[in-house]
């Protein structure tokens, strides 16, 4: 009985299974021949953006820019670091003190 199920299941699905897998196999042998040619050169490495609205604002230099992404990124990682030590220490506070983390957790 089991024999003749898979038996089925298989000769149902053969033909979509073999359509994919000669797909990949297609996309496979022409990524590899990309591959397989000599590359260009990488040209400039830190190139200006081509973002139009990164050119629109030309009252920052690059640094202050740089600054701002880095201090941004430190409040950022403080915050998720705040939540997930609130969060994991939820049942060792009272949930009158933090409402937040109450709903959270009832969430």
């Amino acid at each position: 009985m089991t024999d003749e199920f898979l038996t089925r299941i298989w000769a149902d699905s053969h033909a979509g299974f073999s359509a994919d897998l000669d797909r990949g196999i297609l996309k496979l042998d022409r990524f590899l021949q990309v591959r397989s040619q000599p590359g260009m050169a990488i040209g400039k490495a830190y190139a200006q953006a081509s973002c139009p609205a990164v050119h629109a604002d030309e009252s920052m230099s690059t640094p202050a820019r740089a600054a701002l992404a880095g201090v941004t990124a430190c409040l950022a990682t403080m915050g998720l670091l705040l939540t997930v030590a609130l969060l994991a220490t939820a049942d060792v506070q009272p949930a009158h003190a933090y409402p937040a983390i109450a709903h959270t957790i009832v969430a």
